[in-house]
């Protein structure tokens, strides 16, 4: 299955390549980039679905809806069969992680996959890590391929949303740092 997911990608890219060189219509360009879309959409949710994945966060949002850009190297939420990591890191230099924030490795539990009448894909979790747990919920629009995962601590009402992309984790590229 991961697999057939990176072959779509390659696809995707040496179609997009080739498309490049040859002049087309407006109308062309427009149904090419909706087939292309619609296929990023099936391959992210099957990666979602597969619980192996990671979303890359460039966007933090916090609770009263301040909106904060971050580097998606180190704000993501890993998914790995029953293991979690959470990371939100947005300060630059050293937090109780080593990178600027707090990274959260946990047990997945409670797991729910929802799709609604319109499309919208819908993931929800519980992670429970030694010193903090949570609960997590990814919301994918249909056709979207930009994800949002919103972080509702259990011990505080401070909740907290990440907006990115969903990458298989073998295509993903974050930094860790140390757990508490």
């Amino acid at each position: 299955m991961k697999r057939m997911i990176i072959a779509l990608m390659l696809v995707l890219t040496a179609g997009m390549s080739a498309s490049a060189a040859m002049p087309q219509s407006r109308q062309d360009r427009k149904a090419m980039q909706a087939a292309e879309d619609s296929v990023r959409f099936a391959a992210t949710v099957e990666t979602m679905k597969n619980m192996d994945f990671v979303l890359e966060a460039d966007r933090l949002v916090l609770s009263r809806g301040q909106n904060v850009l971050v580097n998606s190297m180190t704000n993501f939420v890993s998914v790995k069969g029953d293991r979690a990591v959470i990371q939100v890191a947005p300060f630059n230099g050293p937090g109780a992680n080593g990178v600027g924030g707090v990274t959260v490795d946990g047990t997945v539990s409670d797991l729910q996959y929802r799709v609604s009448k319109k499309g919208n894909v819908t993931l929800s979790m519980y992670v429970s890590g030694a010193v903090a747990s949570c609960k997590v919920t990814f919301s994918l629009p249909k056709g979207g391929t930009t994800a949002t995962v919103r972080i509702d601590p259990n011990y505080s009402s401070n909740d907290i949303s990440l907006v990115g992309r969903i990458v298989p984790t073998e295509l993903s590229h974050v930094y860790e740092g140390l757990s508490l």
